[in-house]
């Protein structure tokens, strides 16, 4: 078991507050927004975006006021790459703590509320806590998974974010279930589950759905606010399974029925368990809702048609490559798999609901949703350049393609500066071209970097191919996307291969990485 290292987290040790780092991958948070947070303040607002989320904080800060911290559960930490301790259980608490400690870092949402409860607290009673120190992150993510799946103490993480990270262990291992059991724990039949409930939920990302959603809808379904529960109970029904042709035979889900038709039932589906938009129901499509009126949310929804000769056909969460695309980037997080067998299961204790996650590879290619995928980082000290970057990571780049590109222009911009003056090399800079520093271009910049500076070849070629008007992915086409008037080239496909091709060199100049 990959926690079982010496009872690690029977050991408690004294650690300061201020120097606990809260972890930007807790599954509570959002996959592409919530991970790339870096402020205290973000991670409060994401915190309290539900009022009942909201109510529950304000209740643990009142009885820190009240009681003083008590540090009954656990708070576990490990040491990152960079040594320091970052929190993988108790971030609400650290950062009820924090807060605190720093009323002014509050979100102005909750501001007010934390300075009175700030005033009635003497800061240094709570300026260190007892923390258990694991020794890697993998041994973290077994101890996580055991007390939000079995605990009734603690918060439970909701369904698909669980089964998100479930999922990513899938990917990081390489498919390895195996592997996954001996760090998490769960059951093969449990993995397997949560691995199928992603899939599902993965369906409402294809075009053919989005198609049919208005502009909040898309943004449910991209977020983590789709209920997975509800989904979980509609298909579990056999009455939907047989009147929409569903089948599921082991990890695959398989379909009867002609895709298009379904997929359009589908995403009606959705927008009734959304309710954003007036229907004909006269109730709310929820867990209470399932399955006892489905004959009633039938009467609304479009048949679903079959064709003359009934074959089977596997679904795929993928896109064609001419649509929006989706891959192992998406951030389509939001509930959780729990340690329970589901109710509808065979007598193997495998649910009859089987969906297979197929994740295109999304790494280096150019057809992603997001130019920068959440699980890449950088490593500067400008926080305008880290507030770029974390952006970035959010912009659905073939939604906003022109301001991708114009973005990509000003985040290299910003790269190559950081880089010169973090290594003192403004003057020499100036000197080279004859004129102050901040009046030089960036090609200048480009240029002295290449001759004198930048000593690794990958990304002294990407400088090369920059400088080169007649490339595809030269500084021209860079230019061209704030002052030019030409259109061709702003494609997101484009432009993610264009983020794809500096790489390289934004290793060099900001430490860029893929974890």
């Amino acid at each position: 078991m990959a926690g079982n290292t010496n009872k690690w987290w029977e050991k408690r040790t004294p650690r300061s507050v201020d120097y606990l780092k809260l972890w930007q991958e807790n599954p509570r948070f959002d996959t592409a927004e919530s991970q790339s947070r870096i402020k205290l303040a973000d991670f409060a607002e994401e915190i309290c975006s539900e009022p009942s989320d909201k109510t529950g904080f304000f209740e643990l800060i009142k009885s820190i006021v009240k009681l003083g911290f008590m540090d009954f559960e656990p708070i576990v930490v490990w040491k990152d790459e960079n040594n320091r301790y970052v929190v993988a259980e108790g971030n609400r608490r650290i950062l009820a703590l924090k807060l605190l400690r720093s009323p002014d870092k509050a979100p102005k949402s909750i501001r007010k509320f934390i300075l009175q409860q700030s005033h009635l607290i003497v800061r240094k009673e709570i300026e260190k806590v007892q923390v258990c120190v694991a020794p890697n992150l993998e041994a973290t993510r077994w101890y996580v998974l055991q007390r939000h799946s079995t605990s009734s103490i603690q918060k439970p993480w909701q369904r698909l974010q669980q089964q998100r990270f479930i999922v990513g262990l899938y990917d990081e291992y390489n498919q390895n279930i195996e592997k996954i059991i001996s760090i998490t724990g769960f059951t093969r039949s449990e993995i397997i589950l949560a691995l199928r409930y992603v899939q599902l939920r993965d369906l409402a990302t294809r075009k053919q759905v989005t198609d049919l959603m208005s502009i909040e809808e898309k943004e449910l379904i991209y977020s983590n606010r789709i209920s997975m529960t509800i989904l979980e109970r509609w298909f579990a029904s056999e009455s939907v399974r047989e009147r929409w042709g569903v089948q599921f035979d082991g990890m695959k889900v398989k379909i009867t029925s002609n895709e298009e038709s379904f997929l359009h039932a589908y995403g009606k589906f959705l927008k009734l368990m959304f309710n954003v938009e007036p229907n004909d129901l006269s109730f709310v499509v929820n867990t209470r809702s399932i399955p006892e009126k489905n004959e009633e949310i039938f009467k609304v929804l479009p048949e679903v048609t079959f064709p003359k000769t009934q074959e089977e056909t596997v679904l795929n969460t993928s896109i064609p490559p001419e649509q929006p695309p989706q891959g192992k980037d998406n951030d389509v997080t939001g509930q959780y798999l729990s340690k329970e067998v589901p109710e509808h299961s065979d007598n193997n204790g495998d649910s009859k609901l089987s969906l297979v996650v197929n994740y295109p590879p999304v790494k280096h290619k150019n057809d992603r949703r997001r130019m920068v995928t959440p699980q890449t980082t950088i490593n500067v000290h400008s926080a305008k350049l880290n507030s770029l970057f974390n952006e970035l990571k959010k912009v659905p780049v073939h939604l906003y393609t022109l301001s991708a590109s114009i973005t990509l222009r000003v985040f290299l911009d910003l790269s190559v500066d950081d880089f010169i003056r973090r290594n003192g090399l403004e003057k020499s800079v100036a000197t080279q071209y004859k004129k102050d520093y901040n009046h030089t271009i960036l090609q200048q910049r480009l240029k002295f970097l290449c001759d004198n500076h930048v000593g690794e070849t990958q990304a002294n070629k990407v400088i090369s191919k920059l400088l080169q008007p007649k490339n595809e992915h030269s500084l021209d086409t860079l230019n061209s996307y704030m002052h030019g008037h030409e259109t061709h080239k702003i494609d997101y496909r484009f432009v993610n291969g264009f983020w794809d091709m500096l790489a390289p060199l934004l290793k060099v100049l900001i430490e860029l990485k893929e974890r």
